[in-house]
């Protein structure tokens, strides 16, 4: 059971909508931004990758949901099989390979840290936060809110290389944006994230006080202007684009995955599903 509704809103009509996924789009590739968000081209919804990271979010999600002392490794694996989706692969055998390597990374999660032990308030709740005087409306879905000695703990699943690039984890904007929208709807200062490494089971804790939160949200506001109002999007060619659902579009993109001195970087799991 959670303290908090599956939803915390504080709406707005008539704002440009920004979330976590939305900007991390746009700051990977603007042009990816524009295909997805401004053209509207449809996504690869049957997409191997994507579909594993639907499957894990959702088993965390059934796995949280039970009491502490449920919280076995075996319980783990048994959320994978309930939630899992085998759509999106060339074979059965690809869809085995994968549901193999899916277990595999919530095992060493499970080994890696300590899931009795969290109080779970919240279990992939959406906010809605409005900055009607900048014209933004803050939205998403957070993927699991703590309590730890009082404080509330925004805590974000990651896997591929961002989970343990600690420079990425303190410097990231989306992260931030979190931050501020939980905060902003709770009406109290929710400063501490925690980011679990799906991949490793390693987690790793930064901190947005209020003077960052401050401070990043200048630049948000920045960023959040040239994503409503640029009439040019750049491409941002890089090992990403093999993942793109959009590369058959991108002359650039399609040069750089050919790049024979460029290390691969895993393909991510979605910082949140659509609203």
């Amino acid at each position: 059971m959670t303290l908090f509704e599956d939803k915390l809103f504080d709406e707005g009509e008539g704002l440009f909508e920004i979330n976590p996924s939305k900007l991390q789009c746009y700051l990977d590739c603007p042009r990816q931004y524009r295909f997805r968000y401004v053209d509207r081209r449809p996504e690869r919804r049957a997409f191997g990758p994507t579909a594993l990271g639907r499957s894990v979010h959702k088993a965390l999600r059934d796995f949280y949901a039970m009491g502490s002392t449920d919280r076995t490794v075996e319980n783990l694996v048994r959320a994978l099989r309930r939630s899992w989706d085998g759509t999106g692969y060339r074979s059965a055998k690809e869809a085995e390979d994968a549901y193999a390597r899916a277990e595999d990374m919530l095992r060493r999660y499970h080994a890696g840290t300590d899931p009795q032990r969290a109080r779970v308030v919240a279990l992939e709740s959406k906010f809605s936060h409005a900055r009607s005087s900048e014209g933004v409306l803050v939205t998403g879905r957070v993927d699991r809110i703590d309590l730890d000695e009082g404080q509330y703990v925004i805590v974000d699943y990651k896997t591929g290389r961002f989970g343990e690039d600690r420079r990425k984890i303190e410097e990231s904007l989306p992260l931030t944006l979190y931050a501020i929208a939980v905060s902003a709807v709770l009406g109290r200062s929710v400063s501490r994230i925690a980011v679990e490494h799906l991949t490793s089971g390693d987690r790793v804790e930064t901190w947005r006080d209020r003077d960052r939160q401050n401070s990043d949200w200048k630049k948000l506001s920045v960023v959040s202007k040239q994503m409503r109002s640029g009439t040019e999007f750049p491409p941002t060619p890089s090992s990403l684009c093999r993942w793109c659902d959009y590369l058959v579009a991108c002359p650039e993109g399609r040069v750089s995955i050919r790049v024979a001195n460029e290390a691969p970087i895993e393909a991510p799991l979605p910082v949140e599903e659509p609203l």
